[in-house]
């Protein structure tokens, strides 16, 4: 079984994008995880899809069409989600092949606030009604004070948020077979 993980962080240093990777060596047995940026994704002018659309978007589309499940990691900007996480979804929500139509999905979020991007998922929630996701309720991953859960490396060091992705992994992957 495959999972595909995008982070909604460009930053090189990002904490959502090291929580993707962490949750990736939490899968359960018999899983993989591939954790990828919106790196390249342009903004979506639909002047522009009469060229079709971008390699970048197909590339992404093709991708989470081939995957099993979905893990969306999104930082919380203005109380929603980053602006080329929102791109990235306008995009797949139009494509053709319909990528995350039934696509089981989950996601997790790592903020300095205390609140770890709550607001940011609730805005996903919102955003993957349209496209026909099938979203994961429980558990919730949100990261609060994140700086103190991770290394100077970036590795996830807390024992209690490393458990809770690997329930949440595993529930993915019930959600997946059911």
């Amino acid at each position: 079984m495959k999972f595909l993980a995008i982070s909604g962080s460009l930053r090189k240093s990002s904490l959502n994008t090291s929580l993707l990777r962490a949750a990736a060596a939490l899968v359960p047995q018999g899983v993989s995880m591939e954790v990828r940026t919106l790196e390249g994704i342009p903004l979506l002018d639909p002047d522009t899809l009469e060229a079709g659309f971008p390699q970048a978007v197909n590339e992404l589309a093709a991708a989470l069409k081939a995957a099993d499940a979905l893990v969306l990691a999104s930082p919380e900007f203005n109380y929603s989600v980053t602006a080329i996480m929102k791109i990235a979804l306008d995009w797949l929500s139009i494509h053709p092949d319909a990528p995350l139509k039934g696509k089981a999905t989950a996601m997790m979020s790592a903020s300095p606030s205390g609140l770890g991007g709550a607001r940011a998922q609730y805005q996903l929630r919102q955003m993957l009604i349209y496209p026909d996701a099938k979203v994961l309720g429980v558990p919730e991953v949100m990261v609060g004070s994140a700086f103190e859960k991770f290394d100077a490396q970036g590795e996830l060091t807390d024992q209690a948020t490393k458990d809770i992705i690997q329930k949440q992994m595993q529930a993915l992957k019930e959600l997946v077979n059911c």
